[in-house]
């Protein structure tokens, strides 16, 4: 490649990057494609990795973008992975992320155990190399919520609650079709 072929590509590849370049067009010009704005003034390169907060599986931003009747959504997004919805800045979030701060996130997002898949999360987690550090701060962020006197309920006790009023509802379903064919 002789000198001024590389000149020209790397100005193109910077201007691939630049928010405020236009680009030229049959319909004459529009805003640099390569950049989506996220929430306003918050821009990611639609080719940067990120990762999704709920499967921690790494993909090209611009996989995450939904369609919808007016456009791309400038909001939402979905993971092309594992399928869930997320808000475009959470994945702002996961790129400037410690696991400290995932922690938290996760932490304070209501339901999230119930929308992962633990062992394929677990081991991405451990992949990281945030597993001790996710850890530990979780484990603080829960016994600070416990000494505040909050009223969580681990997973486990979850799990078993649900399952006994499954099968209370089961056992009394039993007893009433036992009656009607008695």
């Amino acid at each position: 490649m002789s000198s001024e072929e590389h000149r020209k590509y790397m100005r193109v590849e910077k201007a691939k990057h630049d928010k405020n370049q236009m680009v030229l067009c049959s319909s004459g010009i529009k805003p640099n494609p390569n950049i989506v704005e996220v929430v306003h003034e918050i821009l990611l390169p639609l080719n940067k990795q990120v990762s999704c907060p709920f499967c921690l599986g790494l993909s090209e931003f611009r996989k995450f973008l939904v369609s919808t009747k007016q456009g791309i959504s400038r909001s939402m997004g979905k993971c092309p992975l594992c399928g869930e919805g997320m808000y475009l800045k959470t994945l702002l979030m996961m790129s400037k992320s410690n696991a400290a701060g995932y922690a938290e996130w996760v932490f304070n997002y209501k339901g999230f155990w119930k929308k992962i898949n633990f062992n394929q999360w677990k081991g991405r987690l451990q992949l990281i190399g945030w597993t001790s550090e996710f850890w530990d701060a979780y484990k603080a962020l829960k016994g600070k919520r416990e000494e505040e006197g909050g009223d969580s309920e681990s997973f486990t006790d979850y799990i078993n609650r649900k399952g006994q009023e499954q099968a209370d509802e089961w056992n009394k379903e039993e007893q009433g079709s036992a009656r009607v064919f008695g």
